[in-house]
Order: C-alpha cells, then structure tokens, then sequence
C-alpha cells in the first residue's frame, strides 16, 4: 500500500490543532522533512596517541579514496572531500534520509613536534586511517641516572 505525504507551509501565526506532542511524533515518525540532503558536513574522527605519534581514524563510508584530500600545514592535518548522493538516484522516494552528503572537511592541530615528512594515510572499508609520527626530539627517551 504505497501512502503519500504531503508536505504544506504553514504560516507561523496559524495555531495548530494538534497538541505538541501529536506534533512530536508525527515529526519522529516522518523525519525532519526540512533536514537538507546536502551541505558541508564533518565526518566522525578519533585520535589516538602513542609513544611514536598520532593516529586519526576518519569515517568515510561510501567515499572512494580518490575523492579524499589529506594535508599537513603548519601542524593542522586536514581531511576533506565530497561524498555524493547514491547514483542514479534522486531524493524523490525517499521517507528518510539521515546520512549526510555533499563537501566535508575535518582539520585537527596537532602539537609541534611532529614529523611531517613521514605521514601515511590508508584507506579501507570506510575507514581512512592517517599516522603521523613524532619527530625525535618529541619521543620520550629513557636518562640512565648515574652513581658518584
């Protein structure tokens, strides 16, 4: 049984016959009809530290590694790119869409002491995983202490 929603602007002045809550559920059930499918959006990121250096992992899912641009300027690591609508399709017929689309950009500063030239970035099942290490001058080092 295919049902049609119908989607109508009501002015702000017109008081609405249903009780908040009636308002609430329909909204929870139908989604949020003004939510846009586009737009620049920040993909979640963790970070990680060990002894060595750092490591960010980025979720990307459905962005082909091609489409993602990793940078290193003055200490930011910087993740961006663009992750488009399913192909071949359009959002007609669609009751819910709560995954994001469109330019996304993601930028973390890192501390001083890091080894810029030797930053890796991989890319796999989603996930794109960017290492960068410490320089040595940042690394802790073991003092051997003495004895007079």
């Amino acid at each position: 049984m295919a049902r049609e929603v119908l989607r109508r602007s009501v002015p702000a002045s017109a008081a609405s016959p249903w009780p908040d809550e009636f308002q609430r559920l329909v909204q929870q059930f139908f989604g949020d009809t003004d939510t846009s499918l586009a737009g620049a959006f920040s993909p979640a990121l963790d970070v990680e530290e060990t002894e060595d250096g750092y490591t960010m992992h980025v979720e990307l899912p459905g962005v082909k590694p091609e489409e993602v641009d990793v940078s290193l300027e003055e200490n930011v690591l910087t993740v961006s790119g663009e992750r488009n609508f399913y192909e071949e399709k359009t959002a007609e017929g669609f009751r819910r869409v709560e995954r994001r689309f469109g330019r996304f950009h993601r930028a973390v500063r890192l501390p001083d002491r890091v080894d810029p030239d030797n930053v890796k970035a991989t890319y796999k099942d989603g996930l794109l995983t960017v290492t960068v290490p410490k320089s040595e001058a940042a690394k802790p080092r073991r003092i051997e202490v003495g004895t007079d």
